[in-house]
């Protein structure tokens, strides 16, 4: 557990220290303070719901193997990944592992991905236990696949892409005022140097250049280093969703890719290697 990253948040820290450059030392505390104080320790899962939400015990004093999904993972995954899930983002259906099979998140979420395997990896995708669409869907495979969809598009494209539906993106989340989220479908390039594909979707971050100007100047000096749109899984998978319908819901759509107008100028340097130019040709 002491490396896992509901433990350590190092996926945070990880992406820090990449834009705070050599002003990591003087963020440092801040971001210990701010940010590290997020981590999940045993309790805050199988006994009691997370201070985020003001606490209290989940049941009595039971420490519960399993906790319930909505106040053991949910709490702290409420705002994005928990709506997605279970069909609260209006107009738009549950995933379809919870509306069919009322699956538990760690139905595909190990223990061992969970409490960690000794290794401190620096983000979530490094993980070697992570969940994979593949892993449950080995038929889906590219190579002999009967879908011609899959054949077609082999690695290049995330299942993510043609199977998920629209999901929430931040803004300015941690900055106080001025914060929103709204409802997104973007495909973009992945910026993942180990990502088994070239495409896949893009959710926007709650991060900001000047989010630590309060407690330490000019702290993230390599703030274009990493991009603010970055790979996501949406936890909202259908087997059928528009793109699977009709190649052209994907090919010549360009109000679903990321493109260069898109961008916020402040931050079309970090995204410079995520846009897409050129949007694929109706078929």
């Amino acid at each position: 557990m002491k490396t896992s990253l509901h433990f350590t948040v190092r996926g945070d820290e990880t992406l820090m220290k990449l834009r705070a450059a050599h002003r990591w030392p003087a963020l440092q505390p801040a971001f210990q303070q701010a940010c590290a104080s997020c981590h999940a320790t045993c309790g805050d899962c199988h006994v009691s719901k997370a201070k985020s939400v003001r606490g209290g015990l989940m049941d009595g004093h039971s420490f519960l193997r399993v906790g319930p999904m909505e106040e053991a993972c949910g709490t702290c995954h409420g705002g994005r990944v928990f709506p997605e899930y279970t069909g609260k983002n209006e107009g738009f259906p549950a995933d379809v592992h919870w509306e069919k099979g009322r699956m538990h998140c760690a139905a595909c979420h190990s223990v061992t991905q969970l409490h960690g395997d000794g290794t401190a990896y620096p983000d979530r995708h490094a993980v070697a236990s992570k969940a994979t669409c593949l892993g449950c869907h080995p038929n889906a495979r590219a190579e002999g696949s009967s879908v011609e969809q899959h054949a077609v598009h082999r690695d290049r494209i995330n299942c993510v892409v043609c199977h998920a539906t629209v999901y929430r993106g931040c803004e300015n989340c941690h900055v106080g005022a001025g914060a929103k989220s709204a409802l997104q479908f973007k495909i973009g390039r992945s910026a993942r140097p180990d990502a088994p594909y070239t495409y896949t979707l893009l959710r926007h971050v709650p991060t900001v250049r000047g989010m630590w100007d309060a407690k330490v100047a000019d702290a993230m000096p390599g703030y274009d280093a990493v991009p603010t749109w970055k790979d996501t899984v949406p936890h909202n998978i259908q087997r059928k969703t528009p793109r699977t319908a009709s190649c052209n819901n994907c090919h010549g759509n360009a109000r679903i890719f990321l493109k260069p107008g898109d961008l916020n100028p402040t931050e079309a340097a970090a995204n410079a290697r995520v846009v897409v130019t050129t949007i694929p040709p109706r078929r």
